[in-house]
């Protein structure tokens, strides 16, 4: 072990702080960094609904649990009450166009195809979709149900993390970039792409010139409020690398998939040099806002390709709920993620440290499916 390493372990075991305290500060809600997008025209006039803007925080702040607790359960976000996990239905048909949709809604017109699926252990998703400047994208609200209820899927059959009960969300597409940083609260949060905001249950989208990009964006913000809704204060390093993993996961019916190919070249930039210990004990210790300081880019594509490396067989994914569920019966204090790997992972850091550098070098030529 290095000295750095040595240091950074000891440093985090003895600054935690305990629940009866204001809980510690929280990672700010994500920003997906993505490569600048030509800016759209002008969108024709709409109504602006009232939106209250984000609660307002300084450059760096959190904001994920901007309000105080005295209670650990005060530290989830929770939109609903305890309506409990049961099975839901998803309807299935095939418009005029040849286009296959899924709903927790009933076709309003002539369709074929149309079916009814009993989704068990996943509890519907409530949506309220709004555009603060722009046209919503078509499909918006039936698109973040499937997304949402996908990625809960992935988090209960793959991690063992039950999801929230009836969780009750607000979306809201903004095209200005001026407003959007007033509605998320400025900061680092206002060049952001994407953010959530728990006092509020809310998710702004920065509207992007490709619909499928706004997308994939919404998929890393609802990532982030399934985990603020049920498993908690997680620190940003893992928060950060599952939003980044869902992100990039296509829903297909009621599964889905992600082509690790498709990011090769940005994870071939990001390979460490030596054996990868001292790069991914960095990685680690960004554990607040920090991880968003200079050079956040490669701490994505990092913990992207961390959370890669731990979801693509029984004992990663075995080793992640241990992280998950640890997390969720203490949900205040972030848990000492580099102990619990340590741990877990067959073989202890040293493996996973082995494992995650040989993947940055040489990414899997597969698409991982679920």
């Amino acid at each position: 072990m290095t000295a750095l390493r040595r240091a950074l372990l000891w440093s985090a075991l003895i600054a935690t702080p305990g629940c009866d305290k204001p809980p510690p500060p929280a990672p700010a809600p994500a920003a997906v960094q993505l490569a600048p997008t030509p800016t759209p025209p002008p969108p024709s006039p709409v109504a602006k609904p009232v939106i209250p803007a984000a609660p307002p925080v300084e450059e760096h702040a959190p904001v994920a649990e901007s309000h105080a607790s005295k209670t650990s359960a005060a530290c989830l976000a929770k939109t609903a009450g305890t309506g409990g996990v049961r099975a839901t239905e998803v309807h299935r048909w095939v418009d005029a166009a040849g286009i296959t949709h899924y709903s927790d809604q009933a076709p309003t017109s002539a369709v074929s195809g149309h079916r009814v699926l009993e989704v068990k252990g996943v509890p519907p998703v409530e949506v309220e979709a709004s555009g603060y400047d722009v046209s919503l994208p078509s499909g918006l609200e039936q698109r973040a149900i499937v997304d949402a209820l996908a990625v809960q899927r992935v988090f209960h059959e793959a991690l063992g993390i039950d999801a929230p009960a009836d969780m009750k969300l607000r979306i809201v597409f903004v095209g200005d970039a001026g407003a959007y940083s007033k509605l998320v609260g400025g900061g680092v949060l206002g060049a952001s792409t994407g953010a959530y905001v728990p006092p509020l249950h809310t998710i702004y989208v920065r509207m992007q010139g490709d619909d499928e990009l706004a997308f994939s964006i919404l998929r890393h913000e609802i990532t982030h409020a399934l985990i603020h809704e049920e498993v908690g204060n997680l620190p940003v390093p893992l928060n950060e690398g599952l939003a980044e993993y869902f992100r990039r996961y296509r829903v297909a019916g009621m599964g889905g998939e992600i082509d690790v190919a498709a990011d090769r070249a940005a994870l071939l930039g990001s390979a460490p040099e030596g054996d990868g210990s001292d790069a991914l004990v960095e990685l680690l210790a960004h554990a607040g806002p920090e991880f968003y300081a200079e050079d956040r880019d490669r701490r994505y594509v990092r913990a992207y390709a961390l959370v890669a490396v731990l979801m693509r067989g029984a004992e990663g994914t075995a080793a992640l709920h241990e992280v998950l569920a640890r997390q969720r019966a203490d949900p205040c204090v972030p848990v000492p993620v580099e102990t619990l790997l340590d741990t877990y992972y067959p073989g202890g850091l040293a493996a996973l440290t082995a494992d995650w550098t040989a993947f940055l070098r040489d990414p899997a030529a597969q698409i991982r499916t679920y």
